[in-house]
């Protein structure tokens, strides 16, 4: 019983955190760092050096990202997202 608790404990902090975003809009900076393929992908989504990006959910321990561009969800790689917005 105190196991099961704990383990709904600590998905409900997980769901929170998968929810939380300190700013939910971002620009596009650059998609350099890019291989050419994910390029394509993300020109075909509409998705280029200037283009504005909100935030819908992120999950936990560096997981995939949810993105609105255009009225349409995108779930991005963490490390793609972080190249798109200036972060490496």
């Amino acid at each position: 019983m105190v196991q099961n608790f704990h383990h709904r404990k600590v998905l409900m902090t997980m769901q929170l955190l998968s929810q939380q975003t300190a700013s939910p809009h971002f620009e596009v900076h650059s998609l350099s760092g890019l291989d050419d393929l994910m390029v394509r992908r993300l020109h075909r989504l509409g998705i280029r050096s200037g283009s504005r990006l909100t935030v819908v959910r992120q999950y936990p321990f560096h997981g995939p990202i949810i993105i609105q561009v255009d009225q349409q969800r995108i779930a991005l790689r963490y490390a793609v997202f972080q190249v798109l917005i200036g972060g490496r």
